[in-house]
């Protein structure tokens, strides 16, 4: 994933001289262009939430944390925008889940 890290900033920095010819009709390359700058930044969120979250859990899987970890399941991994325009993490508190539902939770265990 430190890998991956590195190969997106270098695709950050590459793709900032990206241009296309011609107009938008027909034109992949064209969206594509377009959609690049979004696409490295959903890359790099998603990259940094798996570092971040130090477990295995549903289909998230890392053979350094192969166990399940209570304290990850207490709160959600938050992406935002930092004032230089870097990512930055959160980890924002799950509210309580409501007394039914988590009756039914235990009954299928």
């Amino acid at each position: 994933m430190l890998q991956a890290l590195e190969k997106i900033h270098e695709l950050k920095v590459a793709s900032e001289s990206v241009s296309v010819d011609g107009n938008r009709e027909y034109n992949a390359g064209w969206h594509t262009a377009l959609d690049l700058h979004n696409m490295l930044t959903v890359s790099e969120i998603v990259t940094r939430a798996a570092l971040e979250r130090q477990e295995s859990r549903g289909a998230h899987f890392r053979d350094d944390f192969p166990a399940k970890e209570e304290q990850f399941g207490k709160f959600n991994i938050v992406a935002r925008k930092g004032p230089k325009g870097e990512v930055r993490l959160t980890h924002e508190p799950i509210p309580p889940m409501r007394e039914d539902l988590q009756q039914i939770i235990e009954e299928m265990k």
